[in-house]
């Protein structure tokens, strides 16, 4: 294994220094090739963004732990290393959409994405944006949508990040970030590993002993590779390689005394991205790749499911401005999956294209964006999916908002091609969203304040689930359900500085509640639902709230969490709080600066559990370092 992390890193990072030479003869002025686009500005919506100086204050290692603790959004999670999804506003984990780059990661088998995957340090930005955003980025954007952007530092610039984390159960975790810039070509290499045994212990039932986790273990590794090329004064070009290895086991449930059972993700991801802009115009066109893995063993039952699938796709978009008022979008994609799977009777192929426009108008303190999708999938015409989106700053302390949409998402290859029980004949699960925010942001001094609440409303008809089929002895996919989500979102933030300076007093305070109601509104048997019955795992309330002191070279953080009372498949689901704890302390020089941090999660010691029968751990531990040094070659030479 060792063998193979030193090959693929001498493979990425020896051509990535090659670079030099070019920069250092040919000095150009530099020309920041830079433009914001209609797709992330979601108006009407709610939207959040972390840049990584943010994430270096976060008690977070991969994307849903960032998500859980920062927005949140519920995180069905099935143990520490185990699967994560997100539910958002009481969607499934197929209702959104995660995006690298613009592009896609959901996988087009299951229809989602384990974000306990997600390392990062694998992009240099990372946004979420809430509600339905299928007119723009197509199927799967119901709920919201995750995006993990790439972004490049150019300038005569070298770096080097090395991070080491030791934990609780036998948990390590390394990271390694080079990065190599000149005024046209910037390159950055990115090394995630971790592992661990999870082995700790739980409460099976009040007046039992406690039991230890069994086979647990897991192992990851992320290798990234980002190139950035500028051509000329105008054009740019990017490259973008990640791989990904994954090998964990599964343990058993708390009703279970053993498992054998163990999962091999393996993924490849490609992606080139030409970009050309100038005053009044952007043109780019982009080409990925992906290639992913699943290999599913329990030799306890003699189960082996090996699934893979290969998509190509493509996307060449304009986007038009002027005036500063006004902006044009017209993109047209094309996607191409081929997928094996052991529990198929065919290997499908899928093809789906699609034609996008969106137009964006602002004026003094209005702003309004209106968008259309027309996709077609394997020779099939989706319903045209609309959306309208609006800010208005009504005063400079009060601003509202509001959007309205249509939504879908196109059955999996699963829900389609399984044998005994797939169904062919499938629609699209499809529904209207809207939403409203009123926000009050003001100043007292040095003090920020912003209040904000946001009501939304969604329905999504040709729900799709898995039900026994009559006269089969398999259960089938069918459209037989309807969902009505609506709730609320109050959030409050409070940001204090003592002065401009960067070793001043500071306090951040966040603070969030969600009522999520989201119902079933046709009856069933079999599973059984009633109507206006609260879907199961998705708590009725949620509430966050994290606080922030900074001072000189300290930061502290506490972040505290509660999710309500939830409906499983066998029973309720109890409420629980948790508290986090973060501690960290930075020093340096010009050229070299150290952080050491620790993490103290599940700090009162609560025993609960997310997903019915699997246990999650008490108080546990994360002691850290991290090393960044900043023209680290000069300095060597010097």
């Amino acid at each position: 294994m060792n063998k193979i992390i030193l090959s693929i890193f001498c493979i990425y990072i020896f051509p990535f220094f090659s670079f030099g030479q070019l920069d250092t003869i040919h000095a150009l002025r530099e020309v920041e090739i830079s433009a914001k686009k209609i797709r992330k500005q979601s108006l009407g919506a709610q939207n959040q963004k972390w840049k990584i100086k943010d994430l270096a204050k976060i008690a977070a290692q991969n994307i849903s732990e960032l998500i859980s603790s920062e927005s949140g959004i519920f995180i069905k999670s099935y143990g520490s290393g185990s699967l994560a999804t997100s539910s958002i506003r009481g969607g499934s984990a197929g209702h959104n959409l995660v995006l690298w780059n613009g592009f896609s990661l959901q996988s087009p088998i299951l229809g989602l994405l384990d974000l306990s995957l997600l390392p990062l340090n694998s992009v240099e930005e990372i946004s979420l944006q809430k509600g339905g955003n299928s007119a723009i980025w197509g199927s799967g954007a119901i709920g919201g949508v995750i995006g993990m952007d790439s972004q490049p530092n150019f300038g005569i610039h070298r770096s080097l990040d090395v991070k080491s984390t030791i934990g609780s159960f036998g948990n390590y975790n390394q990271e390694l970030k080079i990065g190599y810039g000149g005024l046209r070509i910037y390159g950055v290499t990115k090394v995630f590993h971790q592992q661990g045994e999870n082995n700790f212990k739980y409460f099976v039932a009040p007046g039992f002993p406690k039991r230890q986790q069994t086979n647990a273990e897991v192992s990851q590794l992320n290798v990234i590779q980002d190139l950035y090329w500028k051509m000329g004064q105008n054009n740019q070009v990017d490259f973008h390689i990640w791989q990904q290895f994954s090998n964990r086991n599964i343990p058993p449930t708390n009703v279970q005394t053993k498992s054998i059972a163990n999962q091999i993700d393996r993924s490849t991801r490609l992606m080139v991205d030409w970009k050309n802009i100038n005053e009044t115009y952007v043109i780019q066109g982009k080409v990925g790749f992906f290639k992913e893995r699943l290999d599913y063993r329990d030799n306890a039952i003699s189960l082996i499911s090996l699934s893979d699938f290969s998509t190509l796709t493509s996307e060449f978009n304009v986007q038009k401005f002027w005036k500063n008022k006004h902006k044009i979008l017209g993109a047209i994609t094309h996607s191409l999956t081929m997928a094996n799977n052991d529990g198929y009777t065919e290997s499908p192929i899928e093809n789906r294209s699609a034609i996008q426009l969106s137009y964006f108008f602002q004026k003094n303190n209005y702003k309004f964006q209106t968008s259309i999708r027309q996709e077609l999938v394997d020779g099939n015409l989706i319903p045209l999916v609309p959306s309208l989106g609006f800010d208005y700053s009504i005063f400079s302390w009060f601003k509202f908002q509001g959007k309205v949409s249509r939504n879908y998402r196109i059955p999996t290859l699963n829900d389609r091609f399984w044998n005994s029980g797939g169904n062919k004949n499938l629609k699209p699960e499809s529904g209207w969203s809207e939403e409203a925010t009123i926000s009050n942001p003001f100043t007292i001094g040095k003090s920020n304040f912003e209040f904000s609440i946001t009501a939304f409303n969604r329905n999504i008809d040709n729900w799709i689930l898995w039900a026994p089929a009559q006269g089969q002895p398999f259960w089938s996919a069918f459209n037989v359900s309807k969902v009505w989500s609506r709730g609320l979102e109050p959030r409050f933030s409070f940001f204090y500085k003592s002065k401009t300076t960067e070793n001043s007093l500071a306090i951040d305070v966040k603070i969030g509640y969600d009522f999520i109601k989201s119902t079933n509104e046709v009856a069933m048997e079999l599973p059984r639902r009633e109507v206006g019955e609260q879907i199961i795992y998705v708590p009725l309330h949620q509430a966050f709230g994290r606080a922030t002191l900074s001072w000189k070279n300290i930061v502290l953080s506490y972040q505290h969490s509660f999710t309500g009372k939830a409906r499983g498949q066998f029973g309720d689901i109890d409420s629980y709080h948790i508290g986090n704890i973060r501690m960290q302390y930075f020093t340096g020089w010009k050229k070299y600066k150290s952080t050491i941090f620790l993490n103290i999660k599940n700090s009162w010691n609560v025993n609960y559990i997310v997903v019915e029968r699997r246990p999650m751990p008490g108080t546990h531990f994360q002691l850290g370092i991290k090393f960044s040094f900043n023209n680290f070659l000069n300095t060597i030479k010097t």
